[in-house]
């Protein structure tokens, strides 16, 4: 088994580590708000939590509509796991999301979120008559531009994540290269920029493309919440 972890890539070791930790840290802020009398004040280090939930929450409930509650978790997930993987460097591990397997994975996951929400949303029906466009005229033409279209979709996902991280990486190697001794001073500065700041930002760009893609399937019936 060891034999077995050992030649595992680095980014899969980190993205064991981050699930692992991510999921004690759950179960153990799950327990301690089981605890919290809701009509007390919010205590301060849960502050944070809930500000990033309600973010979430928010932007779910006026794109996907009345079914927020079913996305709510998997997208807050998502956030929390790109978010570590990002700035996993910091904490002198591989970045998960600079390994494209890894994106991959979680790209296809949402590619299938976003067609089987177009299916309960509009019936198989309604989903087919989605590759055919709006204009009859063209119809036959626009079957394959937009299967490949959403083909693309978990490629696209993919592409941008690792690219964005590894260039991240690529640029602080570069500046450390260029500068020598004298990077010392400004790494912290440097690694604050490339390593936290573009871990927030694409985060927030997978994360937000995820959930604007997802509906899209959506009848705007639905896209309506109390």
């Amino acid at each position: 088994m060891m034999k077995y972890l050992r030649s595992l890539p680095e980014q899969v070791k980190s993205t064991i580590i981050i699930t692992l930790v991510l999921c004690i840290v759950a179960i153990i802020i799950g327990k301690k708000v089981k605890k919290i009398n809701p009509t007390n004040k919010i205590p301060l280090w849960l502050m944070p939590v809930v500000m990033i939930v309600d973010i979430i929450n928010n932007f779910i409930k006026v794109n996907i509509g009345r079914r927020w509650k079913t996305y709510a978790p998997y997208f807050l997930a998502l956030a929390i796991f790109i978010f570590f993987s990002n700035i996993s460097a910091v904490f002198f591990m591989s970045s998960p999301t600079s390994y494209i397997m890894v994106n991959a994975a979680l790209a296809i996951i949402t590619f299938f979120i976003v067609q089987i929400t177009g299916i309960i949303s509009n019936g198989i029906i309604g989903y087919l008559k989605g590759f055919i466009g709006p204009v009859k005229a063209i119809s036959p033409v626009m079957i394959p531009i937009n299967i490949i279209g959403e083909v693309t979709l978990p490629l696209s996902l993919t592409l941008r994540l690792t690219g964005n991280i590894i260039s991240g990486g690529v640029i602080s190697l570069i500046i450390t290269g260029l500068l020598g001794y004298m990077a010392i001073p400004i790494m912290p500065f440097i690694n604050g920029i490339f390593d936290i700041a573009f871990g927030v930002i694409q985060t927030a760009v997978f994360v937000i493309l995820s959930i604007v893609f997802t509906s899209m399937k959506i009848d705007d019936s639905e896209k309506i919440y109390i």
